[in-house]
């Protein structure tokens, strides 16, 4: 017995000695670790595997497993594979096994801002030289090839090369390899790795750990980043260029004492979470939600949130009195003292899309501060408008402008239940306001059920967005744009084959809600949205598509 136990207990010291032996080769697993705590902006990918295996249950995973989109994806893979590196590049990652990758801005002056660039990884230390040796031919593309410089740094190898005014160094220290364009940064990040420098990282940093704090817990993306620094640099070249700063809006900034931000895969959905650092912010009002009864059941969209109506006709009014708004019926409105009295802060964008209908409809609703006021700022605006008409449907009165008519809206507002409302035209504004008599709000829709709790634990903003259904309505004519658009720019074919899009459906029934949510807090703002993409990169993915469609052709066509 005795002997079994001393062999148990030389088998559990040969563990323990050789999980220490590990940690102390890799070095540490937080990237904040190896960052100093006045770190400029980080951004980390802190666990690869991990990311890899939650990615086939999300529902961007099991769209590109569709066979229709697996057929439609075959081209783009291929035009970003072939002849571009693509092949390549994925073979020396496997080689590198990378686990966690992070780029950081250490320190940033008027003059140059010093980037490390760090990945854990499990491969040979031949995967970590093949990685690097390819970024410096990259980087040297066009031209000779650079000498590369060697020293030695407490038993570290640092090779550098200069690329086009560019000096890039590189070391490896455990299971950590690092590229920078400084050589301090480089060498503080090394002394960090090996424990050498304990005291002083971002990771020890009481504002860091606060942000950090309120966002999602093993994220698979994190962004950080403490602006003061670089405004400050800003602002020095700001000036040294003549420029002149608002010392309003440079003192809101400045009280911006951090942000940050994660991207989780939440099980089949994408979550969001941001967090500005910013202690004790204005209170301009909160949500009261009294906008949601003019919404239905089928509405595809919802927007709500609070607006300081003072600090924008303000800055309306200096526009005016600096001649900005040279309109002589401008100058002599009452309009931009009148608005901040009657209207606020709540405000709302509810948008329908019914089938069969070629564009989505919707309205916008503003509370009414003021009801005599707001009676008074219609006026205002009559007499802006002299030739507007007026009609009354059921006791509720609209406002028609034929002079702001166009082929796509003419523009009518109703006060009603509170509220100051504006539709896109005035017999689509009846039968919406017609219809929140019912009762039947958006709230009481089964598909806003997985929406509720965020909708009532917010007090800034909230966005809703019923993804199926508005890819439903609008996928079929994007497709058609998709085809003429691949027809008419030049090199689109090379990239998408127009005749292998998926069918809508194979999409849309994958597809749940998007929502968006923003809570002020004492330290500051919370920022969370969630669904098949976030809010966030929705807004990203649709400047970026836009942006590729309306980009100039060659030769101006």
């Amino acid at each position: 017995m005795k002997k079994i136990f001393v062999i148990l207990l030389a088998v559990l010291v040969l563990i323990v000695a050789s999980a220490l032996w590990i940690l102390r080769a890799t070095g540490p697993t937080d990237a904040a670790a190896l960052l100093p705590a006045d770190a400029v902006a980080l951004a980390s990918l802190p666990d690869l595997p991990r990311t890899t295996s939650r990615w086939p249950k999300t529902i961007l995973a099991k769209i590109g497993a569709e066979p229709e989109m697996k057929a439609f994806l075959e081209r783009p893979l291929q035009y970003l594979t072939k002849d571009r590196g693509g092949n390549e590049a994925a073979g020396i990652l496997w080689q590198l096994k990378p686990e966690r990758i992070f780029a950081a801005v250490v320190s940033v002056n008027s003059n140059d801002a010093a980037f490390l660039v760090g990945f854990q990884f499990w491969g040979r230390k031949s995967g970590h030289d093949l990685a690097v040796a390819r970024l410096r031919e990259e980087l040297s593309r066009g031209s000779p090839a650079p000498e590369v410089v060697r020293e030695n740094y407490q038993g570290v190898e640092i090779a550098s090369s200069a690329h086009r005014g560019l000096t890039l160094y590189n070391a490896r220290q455990g299971q950590w390899g690092f590229l920078s364009n400084n050589l301090p940064a480089l060498k503080d990040a090394i002394d960090r790795t090996a424990g050498r420098k304990k005291e002083g990282s971002l990771a020890d940093s009481p504002r860091y750990k606060e942000v950090l704090s309120k966002l999602a817990k093993d994220a698979d993306l994190l962004l950080f980043c403490q602006p003061q620094s670089a405004l400050e640099t800003m602002l020095e070249v700001g000036s040294s260029l003549g420029a002149q700063p608002i010392p309003h809006q440079i003192e809101q900034l400045r009280k911006v004492e951090a942000i940050g931000a994660t991207t989780k895969l939440d099980q089949v959905n994408l979550r969001d979470s941001i967090f500005v650092l910013r202690r004790n912010p204005p209170d301009i009002g909160s949500l009261k939600h009294g906008a949601m009864k003019f919404t239905s059941p089928e509405t595809a969209a919802y927007f709500a949130f609070v607006s300081d109506f003072r600090q924008i006709f303000t800055a309306a009014s200096n526009a005016i009195a600096t001649g900005l708004l040279s309109n002589p019926a401008m100058q002599s409105t009452r309009l931009p003292q009148l608005i901040p009295e009657a209207l606020g802060p709540e405000c709302a964008i509810s948008v329908s899309w019914a089938p069969q209908q070629m564009r989505p409809t919707g309205l916008i609703a503003v509370q009414i501060r003021d009801q005599a006021k707001a009676e008074e700022s219609v006026r205002e605006l009559l007499a802006l408008f002299p030739e507007a008409s007026v009609t009354e449907l059921e006791g509720i009165r609209y406002f028609s402008f034929p002079s702001l008519q166009s082929a796509f809206a003419n523009p009518t507002l109703a006060l009603v239940e509170g509220f100051l409302v504006l539709g896109v035209d005035p017999s689509e504004l009846s039968d919406s306001l017609q219809s929140f008599k019912t009762g039947q709000t958006l709230e009481t829709s089964s598909v806003f059920a997985s929406a509720l709790s965020a909708y009532k634990a917010t007090n800034e903003v909230f966005g809703y967005a019923d993804s199926k259904m508005l890819f439903e309505r609008g996928f079929p004519m994007l497709r058609r744009i998709i085809v003429f658009g691949v027809a008419v720019v030049p090199g689109a074919s090379a990239i998408i084959d127009a005749s292998k899009l998926p069918e809508t459906e194979s999409i849309a029934k994958h597809l749940q809600p998007i929502v968006y949510n923003q809570t002020r807090i004492p330290e500051g703002y919370l920022v969370e949205s969630s669904g098949p993409i976030t809010m966030n990169q929705a807004v990203f993915l649709g400047a970026a598509v836009g942006a590729w469609f309306l980009k100039p052709t060659p030769g101006g066509q």
